[in-house]
Order: C-alpha cells, then sequence, then structure tokens
C-alpha cells in the first residue's frame, strides 16, 4: 500500500463532515442543515484534490495520465460516500426521521395552504392532511441514502474530472 491512500482521506472527510451535522443537529440547529450540506460538498473539493496530487507526487513513473488522476479522485469519492451513507444511515434512526416528521406534520399544512391560496398547487384544502401523510410515509432511509449517493458522486466525479486536468503530469524529455 502506498504511503497515503485515498481511503483515510475519505475517513477525514466522511468524519469531519458527520461531525459538522452533528453538532449543527443536536446543537439545535436544524435550520442550518441545508447549508451544511453544501458546505459539505464544497469541503470536498480540496480532499479530491490533495487525493490526486499525493498519487502524483509519490508517482514512480514520470507520467501520470488524466485516467489515472481521474481514478484516484474517484477512489475518494465513492469511499467517502460508503462512509457518509453509513453516517446517513445511523442519524436518520437517531432522530432525523422523528425531526423530519414533525416538521412535515408542523410547517407542511402553511406550505401548502400558501401554494393553494397562490395558485402554484392544484390541489383543494381538504386534500392537504392525505398530502402531509404521503409525505411523512415518503421519509425512508432509501431516499435519505439516495440523495447523498447522487449529490456526492456527480460533485465528486466532476471535481475529479477538474483536478485530473489540472495534475496530469507529461513525460519530461
Amino acid at each position: 500500500m502506498r504511503p497515503y491512500s485515498p481511503f483515510l482521506l475519505a475517513v477525514i472527510y466522511a468524519a469531519a463532515f458527520s461531525t459538522q451535522v452533528c453538532v449543527l443537529f443536536y446543537g439545535g440547529l436544524q435550520s442550518q442543515l441545508n447549508y451544511s450540506y453544501l458546505i459539505g460538498l464544497l469541503a470536498m473539493l480540496p480532499f479530491v484534490a490533495l487525493s490526486i496530487w499525493l498519487r502524483r507526487k509519490d508517482s514512480r513513473a514520470e507520467i501520470m495520465t488524466g485516467r489515472i488522476a481521474m481514478r484516484e479522485g474517484l477512489k475518494f469519492t465513492i469511499a467517502a460516500t460508503l462512509l457518509l451513507c453509513i453516517f446517513q444511515i445511523v442519524f436518520f434512526y437517531q432522530g432525523f426521521h422523528d425531526y423530519k416528521c414533525d416538521y412535515i406534520r408542523n410547517a407542511g399544512p402553511k406550505i401548502l395552504s400558501d401554494q393553494i391560496d397562490h395558485g402554484h398547487l392544484a390541489l383543494k384544502k381538504s386534500d392537504i392532511p392525505k398530502m402531509i401523510e404521503a409525505d411523512i410515509q415518503g421519509v425512508t432511509p432509501f431516499r435519505e441514502i439516495t440523495s447523498v449517493v447522487f449529490k456526492n458522486v456527480l460533485f465528486g466525479a466532476f471535481a475529479s474530472f477538474l483536478f485530473s486536468l489540472l495534475f496530469k503530469r507529461r513525460a519530461t524529455k
């Protein structure tokens, strides 16, 4: 194994991200969670860059193609995504499910009523309780994990592509 590992970087990133989410959620700042997830995605950039740069620095060969660099960034992205999926499952069952269901029950009727009043939603006000219950039934760990996977993999693949273009190395003559 190489002296560095994209998996070690993924563990560090996932631990930092998980800590950030837990501090906000259990610290009473649940309204800031959307910003937390955005900051977490942006925080992935330096980790992807570091993963590729360390591979380039450790490379014994003179050549590091874009494909090798991209693969290194994707290794980090996949490892971090898997770790965050595990965190999301635990976090979901440790309180996020109840919080999200309570939020839908409390804020949902007002939001739906406002949308009906403004003509953005073709629904009768008598259908609001049915819609709220349908939304609550849709709060599943599968949906939470799916959102983590899509966001991280798409953003990580894009970041890997960009940094692979920056860090590839050609043979010197």
